[in-house]
């Protein structure tokens, strides 16, 4: 029973470090990232859509701007959000 709890636990481990990091070729993207990496990694986006995000130190009347940059590879889509110029998120899309 404990080896099936271990062996949960890790691969609730893994699956949330998966959600910070991108691996592109033989390098790796994460969170925190500046947006200079992300055009150093995967070049310039197919799409580059502008946000207005509310970010929760700021007061209700000012927004942090955001963009969403998207990139095509190999039958999926991969969204790149940044936010003050840092990766925030990433999210990719299988068609």
């Amino acid at each position: 029973m404990r080896r099936y709890l271990l062996l949960g636990l890790l691969l609730a481990c893994f699956a949330a470090h998966a959600d910070s990091s991108l691996r592109v070729g033989d390098k790796v993207l994460t969170i925190g990232d500046s947006a200079a990496r992300v055009q150093e990694l995967m070049g310039q986006p197919v799409v580059r859509t502008f946000l207005d995000q509310q970010d929760g130190g700021l007061p209700d009347h000012q927004l942090s701007r955001g963009e969403q940059w998207q990139y095509a590879q190999d039958n999926k889509t991969i969204i790149v959000t940044i936010v003050n110029g840092k990766v925030t998120d990433f999210e990719t899309q299988y068609h």
